[in-house]
């Protein structure tokens, strides 16, 4: 009992400083470095069977480029703009100044709270996974596998503290992924007895993609602002309690909650 109530004063202490470094309106700037490249990589291989044999990586990565089914379609410009624009928007609801590398001398003389933010690397890849669904009947399982059109958004990002030691340059990664949607169920014939699925399948296209960076923007402006709240609350925790969670402030209705699976994965 003296366990649990320990994490719940340890929560409680999360919750308190994470409320406590938003109403205290904290002016942050951030330095932001964008990539202005994205690097797409189809990984269906093996539709390609035999005929790679006599290529090299490079043929077999055109070959796959073009044979691509969304990679090839997809707009730099509208994607990183729809991509930036979202996260900007983000940033500045948050009261943060932002900065770009035109404004850098200016950023290096801030005295308030500063970070410097590189989006190092967007990584689109294209891919199939698979849909399983099964159900039981009369004490036999039925299963049905059906192949989805899969593309993934992998981002990269290095966050540095201006001016602090001991908060020094950090490599984080984030993904998301957009995906053909299956929907479908088993169903028995009452007089024969024989199962057969029914299903129905939207597919993607590049458009959901574009509405995708668009969500992947302002969420990842999001775990920014967690992370440098999260830096604050350890900054400030009682030395002699262990944190129990990762915050995760939702601006929207401005409330707190556990970030759980949502924040930013650190790589190094």
């Amino acid at each position: 009992m003296s366990g649990l109530i320990l994490m719940m004063t340890s929560c409680s202490y999360d919750r308190k400083l994470a409320k406590q470094f938003v109403e205290s309106n904290p002016d942050i700037s951030i330095l932001v470095i964008p990539t202005n490249d994205i690097l797409k990589v189809n990984m269906k291989r093996d539709e390609l069977g035999d005929d790679t044999v006599d290529m090299d990586e490079w043929q077999i990565d055109s070959t796959l480029f073009t044979n691509s089914l969304f990679l090839k379609d997809i707009s730099d410009s509208v994607f990183l703009e729809t991509y930036y624009n979202s996260f900007f928007d983000e940033l500045e609801r948050l009261n943060i100044k932002i900065y770009t590398k035109d404004y850098i001398d200016s950023f290096l003389f801030v005295k308030s709270l500063a970070y410097q933010v590189v989006i190092a690397q967007i990584e689109v890849d294209e891919y199939v996974k698979e849909f399983k669904d099964s159900e039981e009947y009369d004490d036999f399982v039925y299963t049905k596998a059906l192949p989805l059109n899969a593309v993934s958004i992998n981002t990269w990002f290095e966050i540095s503290r201006l001016n602090n030691d001991k908060d020094s340059r950090r490599l984080f990664y984030a993904d998301d992924e957009v995906s053909d949607n299956a929907y479908g169920y088993f169903s028995e014939n009452m007089f024969t007895g024989q199962v057969s699925y029914k299903y129905f399948l939207r597919e993607m296209d590049v458009s959901d993609l574009y509405r995708k960076c668009e969500d992947l923007g302002e969420r990842y402006a999001d775990y920014i602002y967690d992370y440098i709240m999260n830096s604050y609350i350890s900054r400030n925790f009682p030395p002699n309690r262990k944190r129990s969670y990762y915050m995760h402030y939702k601006r929207s209705i401005n409330s707190f909650e556990p970030a759980y699976e949502n924040r930013f994965i650190l790589m190094e």
